[in-house]
């Protein structure tokens, strides 16, 4: 899933500005010809934004198809003079995106989202809007932020989704998490959850064997031990309120990960692999197929009450539970929460929400009235604190677009006597003219029969920020966002001449196949590995990653690369094509597959002849590393063969060798450099150019060269990797930035085009 925010020069999402929590909860007088307003507080599904300037535009947070689109006009307020619209108060242009993506797979069944963007209140449409039908890609622009409310510059976004896809997105539909189980392991993204039990042992020291007499123990509550990975690990400790006891860093973590499961393996071996290790260590829970016993102790130091330098718990131990911000713990400040009040009207009736908000505050000697107290609940809610709470709750409630609901929505405000509305519109004028006027921004009707159902009129919410701050976390990648990240186009030299060409995109042995279970299963296996060696927790290491795996595997068409060279049958296979038996023999160990000494004797003594006498001829027969020369059993050439052939293999292989390779640390460079330096080649089509980045060159230099270097010209395909990488920014990043012929800075390569399903 690739999603982003509509202002892509935003640093942040705001929550709810004032103005926008007095249109939630309005308050005021009734003044001569004014519209008269609620004091109660009514649904309003999403969230107004200030664009950052007047003419920045409105982008598409995501690929999605186009179902509604409705072009700009202004709404004056109703009751405004004579003319019932001659006020400019509201921008009514509107397009909602219907977004259909995947977060996770279950075995080897993708876990597909279908989600709803809704941007109202846009003052002019882009030209290039496609048509309701059309696919719309993330970045794509929308149109022009309108006026709510009288001022400018301004959008509503919400984000809603219906049951089926509330229980795909989050895993439920109801209630908070459901801690008697771990959670799930479909979807897995973001911070590592461990429930740790009451009274759990601490011990002052990491045990390296049987554990010691325990030093104390973790106190009468529940809690909950966090592990975020980013080069670090950072190691919090919860209540299960979400109230944080303290936090530690482990500098270097995760880059160590790799050699810290191999030392781990080394001290309790049996029935183990290192990859089942990492695997602790990186989920606290095994989530792949390497071994790994089920109680195998994950000690970690973590901050305990009454204990704020930490200490040392086995986070494996009996009664643990698992889980990951993909679960939206409760801990976190995630609540679902159903209208529970059976009413058709647009109040937020619900005691939960009611709860929140807080009650109001009065003095027993003088007692607040009605509308003072509904006026307090409202200044309650402007309250940062309360804000925060709220931002974190997903609501079902009845969407406010259905232009046959308004009237009934809306009858509560005719009602005399009601506490929250102290001046009812009684007058069937001022309520037709309020009706008409919400109507005006209206929709549900015209949205496609099989998004209605998908939907239905009550829906849930979600507070756009929010979503999109989670969901950034989860680098799962779609088939079709796999596709774009295929470059167009490349550069490639065929007898010292270069040559311009266009990059397929399917092939029998490819992942893109729509059709082919086998593609399917070879895109989840990539996934997992990407998620597994921390990959996909930052779109620049995915950038770095792809940039080099579209090129090593032709284009995702060849998983072995079938040499004649003299390290030819141990040549490449798999995404980042392991090459030469001791990277074979690296992996398996990792995997906990034991290779006979007597094989592994005999295949590092043959590469070393073959690898001293490839002076000779790098195609030389007598050269080569033969299966029947380091007599090789059909057992370990089976292993060997299967990173060309097995979803598995070829994606695991690739992932852990850019573990072992310190490539994340490489690209991480990125952060600190990133610029693209433009670079032109003369072709038969005239001269072309490509983009050369040093963070990036790093990478592909430890991935071809097996350590960073900046010599780009002893890179194998290193102009076609340097175009992959620029296409991969191009679909990842928000807002990368490229030089042009002129030296102008543009958002857009030379030379670039997008590859679009």
């Amino acid at each position: 899933m690739i999603i982003s925010p509509p202002f892509l020069s935003l640093r942040d999402i705001p929550v709810y500005d004032d103005q926008c929590v007095k249109s939630v909860m309005p308050g005021g007088i009734v003044g001569s010809g004014a519209y008269p307003v609620s004091q109660a507080m009514a649904w309003h599904g999403g969230l107004h934004i200030h664009a950052p300037t007047s003419d920045e535009p409105v982008r598409a947070i995501a690929d999605g198809t186009v179902i509604f689109r409705r072009d700009g006009f202004v709404a004056g307020r109703p009751g405004s003079g004579n003319a019932r619209y001659d006020n400019e108060d509201h921008s009514t242009g509107c397009v909602v995106i219907r977004h259909t993506t995947e977060i996770g797979a279950q075995g080897t069944t993708p876990v597909t989202v279908v989600y709803y963007s809704i941007t109202q209140h846009l003052r002019q449409l882009d030209g290039n809007l496609p048509a309701v039908g059309r696919a719309i890609h993330r970045k794509d622009l929308l149109g022009l932020a309108g006026t709510i409310h009288g001022q400018g510059d301004r959008i509503h976004l919400e984000i809603v989704a219906g049951d089926a896809d509330m229980l795909q997105l989050t895993g439920r539909t109801t209630g908070a998490l459901n801690m008697a189980n771990d959670g799930r392991v479909s979807t897995v993204f973001g911070e590592i959850h461990v429930l740790l039990p009451a009274k759990s042992a601490f011990y002052s020291a990491m045990p390296t064997g049987t554990p010691p007499a325990r030093a104390g123990d973790s106190g009468a509550d529940e809690l909950v031990v966090g592990i975020r990975y980013a080069d670090a690990a950072i190691v919090s400790t919860r209540k299960l309120d979400g109230s944080e006891i303290g936090r530690l860093s482990e500098p270097d973590a995760e880059y160590n990960l790799y050699a810290e499961a191999a030392a781990r393996h080394r001290q309790a071996p049996a029935s183990a692999s290192p990859s089942g290790w990492y695997e602790l260590l990186r989920f606290a829970r095994n989530l792949g197929i390497d071994p790994l016993p089920a109680d195998a102790p994950h000690w970690r130091k973590v901050v305990l009450p009454g204990k704020p330098d930490g200490a040392w718990v086995n986070l494996n131990a009996a009664g643990t539970r698992k889980f990951s911000d993909a679960d939206f713990p409760h801990w976190c400040g995630w609540r679902l929460i159903d209208d529970d009040v059976t009413d058709e009207d647009s109040r937020c009736d619900s005691a939960a929400i009611a709860a929140m908000l807080g009650s109001p505050v009065a003095d027993a000697a003088t007692p607040l009235t009605p509308a003072q107290k509904a006026a307090d609940r409202a200044q309650n809610l402007c309250r940062p604190a309360v804000q925060e709470k709220l931002a974190k709750t997903i609501c079902k409630f009845p969407t406010e677009w259905a232009r046959g609901e308004v009237r009934s929505r809306w009858a509560w405000t005719r009602k005399t006597g009601n506490p929250h509305m102290p001046y009812p519109l009684e007058d069937e004028t001022d309520f037709t003219e309020m009706a008409d006027f919400a109507q005006k921004l209206c929709f549900w009707e015209e949205l496609p029969e099989e998004d209605k159902a998908r939907l239905t009129v009550k829906h849930w919410h979600f507070h756009p920020r929010e979503f999109i701050h989670q969901f950034r976390k989860c680098g799962w990648l779609s088939r079709n966002e796999l596709l774009q990240l295929l470059p167009a186009n490349s550069l490639r030299q065929d007898k010292k001449v270069w040559v311009w060409e266009s990059v397929p995109s399917s092939g029998a042995a490819g992942i893109l196949d729509i059709a082919d279970p086998a593609a399917q299963s070879r895109r989840v296996e990539l996934n997992k590995s990407l998620r597994k060696f921390c990959v996909a927790s930052s779109p620049i290491r995915l950038a770095c990653f792809l940039g080099n795996t579209t090129q090593e595997t032709q284009w995702y068409q060849k998983f072995h690369e079938n040499s004649p060279y003299w390290y030819k049958p141990w040549d490449g296979r798999g995404f980042l094509q392991l090459t030469h038996p001791a990277n074979y023999l690296r992996f398996f160990e990792f995997r906990g597959i034991a290779i006979p000494t007597a094989e592994k004797t005999a295949l590092t003594t043959q590469w070393s002849i073959a690898n001293t006498n490839r002076k000779g001829g790098m195609t030389d027969p007598t050269n080569s590393l033969d299966d029947s020369i380091t007599r090789v059993s059909q057992t370990t050439i089976g292993l060997r063969n299967a990173l060309e052939s097995g979803a598995h293999e070829r994606a695991h292989s690739a992932g852990a060798y850019w573990a072992w390779s310190d490539a994340s640390k490489a690209a991480d460079g990125y952060l600190s450099n990133t610029t693209n330096t433009i670079k032109a080649l003369p072709t038969k089509n005239g001269a072309k150019h490509y983009y050369e980045n040093s963070a990036f060159g790093n990478v592909a230099a430890t991935v071809n060269l097996g350590s960073p270097s900046n010599r780009f010209s002893a890179i194998w395909g290193i102009q076609a990797r340097f175009m992959a990488f620029v296409n991969a920014q191009m679909i990842l990043l928000d807002n990368a930035q490229f030089p042009n012929t002129t030296g102008a800075t543009s958002a857009m390569p030379v030379d670039f085009s997008y590859r679009r399903p």
